[in-house]
């Protein structure tokens, strides 16, 4: 059975109704048990390159910052978790809920590009600017708590404090805008090949229907 969009009047009277959620958890359920992997690796899988992508560029500015501060092994695991190990799973479940959910009962209403720019935004988001602030943030914290180098406090001379990260950035100006750029670019792709499994698995099925239609006739 295919999931179709349409008004109270389009619909059927054998069709049966679903919610959204309902509608969501029917058509994840279909596509993850899809006989034909070929159609559907990019539905299940490629959304995780976008937890891939988010753990190297946070685990880059964390131990730039880590070596800017000279922390050693101060705090490590507690600054991995928070800045590396949180936001790539928040990738993948922002991913997820904000664009796969839309893309799997959206239909012939979705608006490709309209998803893709807001994978782009969602992924630059949660995968770069996210880690990219919390990283000078908890180094701080750890600097002032092990007083590894001569730091002011952000508290007392603020505008001391930001000159200083904003020097450190400036000298990975173009790393960053290549991550920027990289998080972008991969989620677009990820939501194409996403889309391009709900596509063929939706024409499978509806051929499918077409030839037991024309069988009974």
């Amino acid at each position: 059975m295919s999931l179709e969009k349409g008004r109270f009047k389009e619909i059927p009277k054998d069709a049966v109704i679903l919610t959204k959620p309902q509608a969501i958890t029917y058509q994840y359920k279909i596509l993850n048990n899809w006989p034909h992997f070929s159609d559907v690796w990019g539905f299940k899988y490629s959304r995780y390159l976008l937890a891939m992508s988010t753990t190297f560029s946070s685990m880059y500015i964390n131990n730039y910052f880590r070596t800017k501060f000279r922390l050693l092994n101060y705090g490590r695991l507690s600054s991995y978790l928070p800045i590396c190990v949180v936001p790539a799973a928040m990738s993948v479940l922002v991913h997820t809920d904000f664009v796969t959910s839309e893309l799997v009962v959206g239909g012939n209403d979705t608006c490709p590009v309209c998803l893709q720019t807001r994978a782009a935004a969602l992924q630059t988001a949660v995968g770069f600017l996210i880690p990219f602030a919390l990283a000078p943030t908890m180094g701080l914290s750890l600097v002032h708590r092990f007083h590894t180098i001569d730091m002011p406090y952000i508290s007392k001379e603020p505008k001391k404090v930001f000159k200083i990260i904003g020097g450190h950035f400036a000298r990975i100006k173009n790393a960053s805008f290549g991550f920027f750029l990289g998080h972008a670019l991969l989620a677009s792709i990820v939501t194409l090949l996403e889309s391009n499994s709900v596509h063929k698995v939706n024409m499978s099925l509806i051929e499918s229907i077409e030839q037991v239609q024309s069988a009974k006739r």
